[in-house]
């Protein structure tokens, strides 16, 4: 499994709620249309926001990293944030547990 963590800020003059409504649209039209993507979340950080996907594979991340520029529905969200702000980072999980406390 891959942890795939992004960082950003909205592009100027883009509301909280402009994002969140864009993110819904964002999880129907495209996330839930990538190969090996198990989740993905949203978070508001002190500077910005996060999303954190969960990949089934390092090769389902690295496809969808190169073509995500040439999907309307990526770029449409993308179009929302800041890109001078973006960073991108992957890991590999290399041990999960759960705790039912």
């Amino acid at each position: 499994m891959i942890v795939e963590i992004t960082t950003y800020k909205t592009a100027e003059n883009v509301t909280h709620e402009e994002l969140l409504l864009a993110s819904k649209a964002f999880n129907k039209d495209y996330c839930s249309k990538c190969k090996g993507l198990i989740s993905r979340q949203l978070l508001k950080t002190e500077g910005g926001y996060m999303d954190i996907f969960i990949w089934k594979n390092k090769e389902d991340v690295e496809h969808v990293q190169k073509t995500f520029i040439q999907n309307k529905d990526a770029m449409k969200f993308a179009s929302l944030t800041d890109v001078n702000s973006l960073t991108m980072k992957n890991y590999e999980v290399l041990e999960t547990s759960e705790f039912n406390n």
